[in-house]
C-alpha cells in the first residue's frame, strides 16, 4: 500500500530556499538545468569546469569583483554574470545572514557562504551530477547519506543502526526521510541518515574487493557541495540533491521542519538498476 506524501510547503532557510518566490521548487531546477546547458555549451568539458568553480569559490573578494567588473574572457567572470541574475531570488537571505554573523563565525567555510558563493555551488552540484550520473549507476554498492533533519519531528524517530549507519524505521508517513528512503529503495539504493558512518573506510573495503562505492547525498547546499567534493577528491563517484532550505540547528540554534524535493530525488536516481 503506498503512504501518504508529507505535507509539501514552502520553507525558508537561513540564507536560501530552493522555492524562491513560487510555492514549488519546480522552477529552480528548470532554471538551474538550463543554466547549467549554457555554461556547458561555451564551455564542454565538465571535469575541468568544476575544478576551476572548486578552485575559485572559496574566494570571495575576487568573486564580487568579478561581478563588479564583468571580464567576457574570464571563465568564472562570465558564469557569475550569468547566473546571478537568475539565481538571486533563491538566497534572498545571504547577504543579510553575513553580515549578522559573529566575527568569530566569519571563517566558518559553511556558515559564512556569500551569495555568489551560493550561486556557484548550485552550479556545481548540477554540474557534478550530470558528469557522474553514469559511473554511479554502475557501481556494484550504492548508498545515500540522508541528513537527519529531514524526520517528523512531531513524533519519536525510531530509526536503528543497521549496517553501516541508521535507517529509517518508517514510523511516520509525514517523514521525508521515509519518502525518501522508498523512492531510495526502489532503484537499488541503500537509504542511511548519516550519524555514524565511516565512508572512507567502506569505500576502502570495497576497493579492496575489486567493487566500486557510488554514493548520492542529501544536504544543505554548502555542505552537500563539500561532500561532493570530498567524494571527488576519493575518487567517489557522487550525485546529489539539495536540502530545499537550511533549516538545522546549525544555522538557528535549533530544528525547524524541512522538506527536500522528492519528484526530483526520482527523475535523478530513475532508471537506476
Amino acid at each position: 500500500m503506498a503512504m501518504d506524501s508529507p505535507e509539501y510547503l514552502p520553507v525558508k532557510g537561513k540564507t536560501y530556499s530552493l522555492f524562491g518566490n513560487s510555492d514549488s521548487t519546480g522552477k529552480y531546477y528548470k532554471t538551474i538545468g538550463s543554466l547549467a546547458d549554457e555554461v556547458n555549451e561555451k564551455y564542454p568539458d565538465k571535469q575541468k569546469l568544476i575544478e576551476s568553480i572548486a578552485r575559485l569559490s572559496s574566494k570571495k573578494r575576487i568573486l564580487k569583483k568579478f561581478l563588479r567588473h564583468h571580464e567576457a574572457d574570464n571563465e568564472i567572470s562570465f558564469i557569475l554574470n550569468l547566473i546571478d541574475p537568475y539565481l538571486q531570488v533563491y538566497t534572498e537571505n545571504a547577504n543579510e545572514h553575513l553580515k549578522s554573523l559573529r566575527i568569530s563565525r566569519r571563517w566558518d567555510r559553511i556558515l559564512a557562504t556569500s551569495r555568489e558563493q551560493y550561486h556557484l555551488y548550485m552550479l556545481e552540484i548540477e554540474l557534478t551530477n550530470r558528469l557522474f550520473n553514469e559511473e554511479f549507476k554502475k557501481s556494484d554498492r550504492k548508498i545515500a547519506l540522508l541528513p537527519h533533519c529531514l524526520q517528523d519531528f512531531s513524533v519519536s524517530c525510531r530509526s536503528e543502526k543497521k549496517g553501516f549507519d541508521y535507517q529509517c524505521n518508517q514510523c511516520s508517513d509525514q517523514c521525508f526521510q521515509n519518502q525518501a528512503s522508498e523512492i531510495l529503495r526502489k532503484f537499488n539504493i541503500e537509504p542511511y541518515i548519516w550519524m555514524e558512518g565511516n565512508m572512507k573506510k567502506l569505500a576502502k573495503n570495497l576497493a579492496d574487493d575489486q567493487k566500486k562505492l557510488g554514493v548520492l547525498g542529501i544536504a544543505c547546499i554548502p555542505e552537500l557541495t563539500m561532500g561532493m567534493r570530498l567524494c571527488r577528491k576519493n575518487k567517489i563517484p557522487v550525485i546529489g540533491l539539495p536540502l530545499n532550505a537550511n533549516r538545522c540547528i546549525r544555522w538557528f540554534g535549533e530544528f525547524f521542519p524541512n522538506n527536500v524535493d522528492l519528484a526530483e530525488l526520482e527523475r535523478l536516481t530513475g532508471g537506476i538498476q
